[in-house]
């Protein structure tokens, strides 16, 4: 849904004192096929933004209930729903035993492609990279980090041998499950509101830039090749999230929590004091630092075209 436009446009006619809230929910919630098939039932409606929160209103008291039910049934999976032909704005929808879990996985994956990909691999990989931080090296791994391993070489030059995915693919190397689970918690989080808010391709973009940045900055500032995770990307995303809810304060998309925000850029901070080395913890603070910045330069570009004004 686009900030503040209807799916359905209405006549000035709806606004009447039978009109009713149907239902209210996440400004996050792509609600377009469920309108089009309201459509289909011949359901007057609209479907607005207030106060950061969609709002679906419909015109007769007597519809509220069954458009409640409706969704109901869609979002538990029961209510499975199709596109119709554009150019009719129809949607056909039909009832399904399928889980209620498949389907908001479905719903996760058809809306936030690359962000799920990038979080699927990460997880996929995490057996296979968890035995670097215990000094062991597997083939899998091998593969994924910032210069060959096997090959003894180091420095600049080694950035050079060819290999050009070992610039990226460090992100997907996590050395335990609290590394795995937190990253994936606050890349999820920053990552659909960009990729809602710019669309799958520039989202992508964003994400390889920063991974690209930070894993360079990490390995030529550290001269470490050890290291690894979404956390380069993830401040990545915060930066460029930030930059964006200064420039748009208006669009709910871009506005996370203030202690959530605080909370990364204290860590941030604090980590890079080295107080966690001590204990054994060595964290790849140029990485966060590097991507950081570059998120926050990328946010700060004029946007092309995307689904927030």
């Amino acid at each position: 849904m686009n900030n503040g436009q209807f799916y359905y446009q209405i006549p000035t006619t709806f606004m009447q004192a039978s009109a009713v809230r149907a239902i209210e929910t996440s400004i996050d919630e792509d609600l377009s096929l469920f309108s089009r098939y309201l459509r289909q039932q011949r359901v007057r409606h609209r479907i607005f933004e207030e106060s950061g929160r969609q709002v679906v209103e419909v015109a007769e008291a007597g519809a509220a209930e069954p458009v409640r039910a409706a969704y109901r049934a869609w979002q538990e999976g029961r209510l499975v729903l199709t596109p119709g032909p554009a150019a009719a704005g129809a949607g056909t929808g039909e009832l399904s035993g399928r889980p209620g879990w498949v389907s908001r996985l479905y719903n996760l994956v058809r809306r936030f492609p690359v962000l799920i990909a990038l979080l699927a691999i990460s997880v996929a990989v995490f057996p296979f990279s968890v035995s670097l931080g215990d000094g062991r090296l597997n083939a899998v791994a091998g593969w994924l980090t910032i210069v060959d391993l096997t090959a003894g070489a180091s420095g600049p030059d080694a950035l050079l041998n060819g290999s050009l995915w070992r610039w990226i693919t460090p992100i997907f190397l996590h050395f335990s499950a609290v590394h795995l689970l937190f990253n994936v918690a606050v890349t999820f989080d920053l990552g659909r509101r960009i990729e809602f808010g710019r669309g799958s391709l520039r989202f992508a973009v964003v994400v390889l830039i920063t991974a690209v940045v930070s894993n360079l900055g990490q390995y030529l500032l550290a001269g470490n090749p050890v290291f690894g995770g979404l956390s380069g990307v993830g401040y990545g995303l915060l930066g460029y999230v930030l930059v964006s809810g200064r420039r748009w304060p208006e669009a709910a998309v871009w506005q996370v929590h203030p202690g959530f925000a605080f909370s990364l850029v204290l860590f941030l901070v604090i980590f890079s004091t080295g107080i966690t080395e001590p204990f054994g913890l060595y964290v790849a603070n140029e990485a966060h630092w590097f991507g950081f910045v570059t998120g926050g330069l990328l946010g700060a570009l004029i946007p092309l075209p995307g689904r927030t004004r």
